[in-house]
């Protein structure tokens, strides 16, 4: 494993470089942090003192073995934190440093696998129980387009610093038609100052930074780069600061969607001086597009129902939402799904069933395949930037880097080069395609085991339907229209390199793109590019080489060394993603489409509960439907409790036979409003709710007085004859009366508080139906509104790019208007100097005339004299 490290200590890292332009070639660059690392390994004599000093605050950098690394000892500081380090910091891609109270220790990989394999092994040795505990995770992604009436003539870059501290800064460009990326070189001497000709520089840059500490504000610094050497030696503090600065409010850029706007730019100014205010315009500013987000991750126990859902139902769960997204909640959602399922093992199987499904959708029209905006589409992509960018930079990243430091042409169109030029820009374009396809189709060591694995199945499947050539048409759709020549052409998109390539170096790329993507496709240039006919010959050369490859990389008994996905994906912030994603797509649906997505919009829900009161929420019925309405369900040990109770979950649903209520009756205790009748014999077993004995058969429960007429005479056991069975006492016909009369005054009772029942429920029902009613317009109407904002936002962004591209038109316009006045002024002073010319010349004419004249006139006259 090939691993590095630098250390600083004493202060922050990011804030030890000097202000210098990040650069990709080493070699072009002296200053700042990478010249110290050189010097001080160079200096190998004194790496012991040094790093003795470093000890008591010296910024100096060294090189030291992993097992440094891995004897650091994290536990013994909560305030440990531990993230990567972007590229344009120290010049050196894979970096990551761990930040405590002490000092800092920076560290470089060989690979974004596996610096993210270290961060995460290093974050749990700092915190073994880190996937149980609550975590907020901070990134800001944000976009450098550029920027306008600055001074010409100069190089700049930005500085990305959040609350202060840098975390990123750009390439340094040029202004004006002649600008080379990055190139770390000032581009001529020094320049006007003040307002004269602002002109219009363009970076185009993203950079995506996670992991971030909590801040407030994010900062953008306009530097003008100047040769280290001489800012070093400069007796003016002013090369030292920025020109002007930007101030991006995170409540302004934080959520899902990305704000761009033109951010004016403040000018720097020093205290007791004049400032540089005249070195920028008036109209000076920065195009700027960012997104931040702050997303609360939980405990992953918090997700498992939701986690068990995607495992088993993502099929269903893509099959229901597609129909429903636009392309860029697609695109969103295919990531975050992606991510989640290439955790817990199922993102080959996801990717394996989209391919069939898209071939089954197409059915004939096999052309399409991967090229329109579908789930499937986003899905591959994701996927295999995220296993395949090892795979990419190795095939790809010399040959670009090459391209990026050349200035050789490779424009064949004859409307845009000389016929002089023409023949050479062939050749030139021909050597770099042939080097490229040679590293596309001899890179086997890093290629991607999983992308193999799922080729050899859509192959296969392919096969089974006898269709074989779709099997080649899925693959060189995927790895060639969707990853590869996307690379080659916009390779700083795809981590190759930092700057947006040059216009020279942006046309190579692309004429290279089109030659690769048509030789995958087996098909050779038309009648639409005949400028490209000259390359037909190259394409057919390698049309077997081509074949082989595909074969190879399809191939399941491959016997070809490939490299497996050995990187890190953290699923509980995975999942954390996709909630929240889902939850903002799911929410503004109709109520009848939420409810056809069940149980997902549930499960969601579950998760948005822990998540606080301001957390968004779906909004579910109380029913589903097509299922019948709840009903009410008594208690499973109804009969423990009194029919007088006053809470309704007591009662009794439906009557039952007088036997019946005398036998549960006798299992309760007596209440308040029977009074007890001890000293009557005869109704004890009717009226008492005294405990039987113990040894007494249940049948003999039964027997009583002759009000249990539903029994037959043949089963009633008769209680003791009275002694005179004709003659009946007075106070016995009173106290039989008023049992009757109570025993009925209850059952009166019971049946009102039934009939109240019925009332509240036929209430409660109504309510429920007129606040459904009332939900149900309510949430049309916020559907309603929020399709018209959304429509706005629409028009607005779509109104503010044709604006931003009208205003880059309009600078390039008014750099050819100043270059057509620059030549009209020339042409003016020429044709006034053949006027004066001509005049002159009119003169000698006159003169000579005259000299004729007189010279005749001498003839004559000797003549005539003669």
């Amino acid at each position: 494993m090939v691993f590095r490290r630098w250390i600083v200590c004493g202060g922050g890292l990011e804030c030890t470089p000097d202000h210098v332009a990040p650069v990709p070639n080493s070699k072009a660059h002296s200053g700042g942090v990478r010249a110290k690392i050189k010097r001080r390994l160079n200096g190998g004599a004194q790496k012991k003192q040094l790093s003795q000093t470093g000890r008591s605050g010296s910024r100096e950098s060294l090189s030291i073995p992993v097992s440094i690394a891995e004897s650091l000892d994290l536990s013994a500081d909560r305030t440990t934190v531990i993230r990567p380090v972007h590229s344009s910091i120290l010049g050196e891609k894979y970096c990551f440093e761990v930040i405590n109270s002490e000092n800092n220790h920076c560290f470089g990989c060989s690979s974004a696998a596996e610096r993210d394999r270290w961060i995460e092994n290093l974050r749990r040795t700092a915190q073994p129980n880190k996937d149980n505990c609550e975590r907020t995770e901070n990134s800001l992604s944000l976009w450098v387009y550029e920027a306008k009436d600055i001074p010409p003539k100069r190089r700049y870059y930005c500085e990305i610093h959040l609350d202060g501290t840098l975390f990123a800064r750009t390439s340094s460009r040029a202004v004006g038609k002649s600008s080379q990326a990055s190139d770390g070189t000032t581009s001529g001497g020094a320049g006007g100052s003040g307002n004269q000709g602002g002109c219009q520089l363009f970076w185009g840059e993203l950079f995506e930074l996670d992991n971030l500490p909590p801040v407030s504000q994010v900062t953008l610094h306009l530097f003008r780069d100047d040769d280290p050497k001489k800012k070093r030696h400069s007796k003016d503090d002013s090369v030292m600061h920025p020109l002007g600065s930007v101030a991006l409010s995170l409540s302004e850029i934080k959520g899902r969607a990305f704000q761009e706007k033109w951010y004016p730019l403040v000018p720097y100014k020093p205290s007791g001086t004049g400032g540089v205010k005249d070195q920028l315009g008036s109209q000076a500013s920065l195009r700027v597009k960012a997104r931040f987000q702050n997303l609360l991750v939980l405990p992953i126990e918090k997700y498992k129902e939701f986690a068990e859902y995607v495992t088993v139902g993502y099929v269903g769960m893509c099959s229901s939402l597609e129909p429903l997204l636009n392309v860029k909640d697609k695109e969103e959602l295919a990531g975050a799904l992606v991510h989640v399922l290439q955790s817990i093992g199922k993102a080959k199987e996801f990717l394996i069933h989209l391919g069939s499904a898209e071939v089954q959708r197409l059915g004939e029209n096999e052309a399409l395949i991967f090229r329109e905006n579908t789930l499937a589409t986003k899905a591959i992509d994701e996927y295999m930037k995220l296993v395949g960018q090892k795979y990419l930079i190795d095939t790809l990243g010399d040959i670009i880097a090459q391209l990026y430091a050349s200035s050789e042409s490779c424009e064949v169109d004859p409307q845009k080069c000389s016929s002089s030029d023409l023949p050479v820009n062939q050749q030139h374009l021909k050597k770099t395609c042939s080097e490229v396809v040679q590293k596309i189709t001899e890179m086997h060591r890093s290629f991607p085991v999983e992308l193999n694995e799922i080729f050899s199945s859509w192959v296969s499947d392919c096969e089974e339907l006898r269709r074989e050539e779709i099997g080649h048409r899925l693959i060189t759709a995927s790895l060639f229209l969707r990853f590869l020549c996307p690379a080659v052409l916009s390779p700083s998109l795809f981590g190759l390199t930092q700057p947006y390539p040059e216009p020279n170096t942006l046309r190579t790329l692309t004429l290279t793109a089109k030659v690769v993507q048509n030789l995958a496709n087996f098909t050779p240039f038309g009648e639409k590019e005949e400028y490209m006919f000259f390359m037909n010959d190259f394409l057919e050369q390698h049309w077997e080489l081509m074949r082989g490859f595909l074969k190879r990389v399809s191939n399941p008994d491959s016997e070809l060394d490939m490299a497996r996905f050995d990187g890190y994906v953290d699923l509980p912030l995975r999942l954390a993603v996709l909630h929240g994603l889902l939850v903002d797509i799911i929410s503004p649906m109709e109520q009848d489409t939420i409810d056809s997505l069940q149980p997902l919009p549930s499960i969601l829900n579950q998760i948005t509960d822990h998540l606080g009161p301001d957390a968004p929420r779906i909004t579910c019925s109380s029913f589903s439907p097509g299922q019948p309405k709840p009903t009410y369900v008594p208690p499973r040990d109804l009969a423990k409790y009194s029919p007088l109770n006053k809470s309704l979950q007591h009662l009794p649903t439906d009557s039952k036979p007088s036997h019946s209520r005398d036998r549960q009756r006798k299992q309760v205790t007596r209440t308040q409003s029977v009074p007890t009748r001890k000293h009557f014999q005869p109704l004890k077993r009717q009226t008492s709710s005294e405990q039987l004995q113990k040894n007494k058969p249940e049948s003999e429960e039964d027997a009583g007085p002759p009000m249990d007429i539903s029994l037959p005479d043949n089963a009633r056991v008769k209680g003791p004859p009275a002694p005179v069975p004709w003659v009946i006492e007075p106070h016995q016909t009173k106290t039989e009366q008023e049992e009757m009369s109570l025993l009925d005054r209850h059952v009166q009772e019971l049946s009102e508080l039934r009939q109240g029942v019925e009332q509240v429920a036929e209430r409660e029902l109504e309510l429920a139906k007129r606040l459904e009613d009332f939900i149900s317009q309510s949430h049309d109407q916020n559907t309603q509104l929020q399709a018209e904002v959304q429509e706005l936002r629409n028009l607005l962004a779509m109104r503010e790019e044709q604006l931003a591209s009208a205003t880059f038109r309009l600078g390039v316009i008014e750099e050819e208007r100043e270059e057509d006045e620059r030549k009209l002024s020339i042409a003016l002073a020429a044709a006034e100097r053949m006027n004066v010319l001509e005049e002159q010349f009119a003169g000698l004419l006159n003169d000579m005339q005259k000299l004729n004249v007189a010279h005749n006139d001498g003839l004559r006259a000797s003549y005539i004299t003669t």
